[in-house]
């Protein structure tokens, strides 16, 4: 029994969805992929970020306290004519 040329064109054209889906799937999961390696380096870098401001603003704050602790010395030292109330 002898094949038809549609029966051949339909395979074919089967034959071609699957590698198009197939190639679909794969470039969709290197991307994927590289979305994943993107958004981890943006996370380290978040949290690299984070613990600098953290450490920003504890030394602010330990500065900030220690200008408060000498302007509050200076007043009750009385080291000046005109104290603020």
């Amino acid at each position: 029994m002898t094949k038809h040329s549609f029966i051949d064109l339909g395979e074919q054209l089967i034959a071609s969805l699957k590698k198009a889906a197939d190639d679909n799937v794969a470039e969709a999961k290197n991307l994927q992929d590289s979305v994943n390696t993107l958004s981890e380096g943006i996370t380290a870098q978040i949290e690299e970020y984070s613990k600098l401001l953290a450490d920003m603003d504890t030394r602010l704050r330990s500065f900030g306290e220690g200008v408060l602790t000498a302007h509050r010395k200076f007043i009750n030292g009385q080291a000046h004519e005109n104290p603020s109330p």
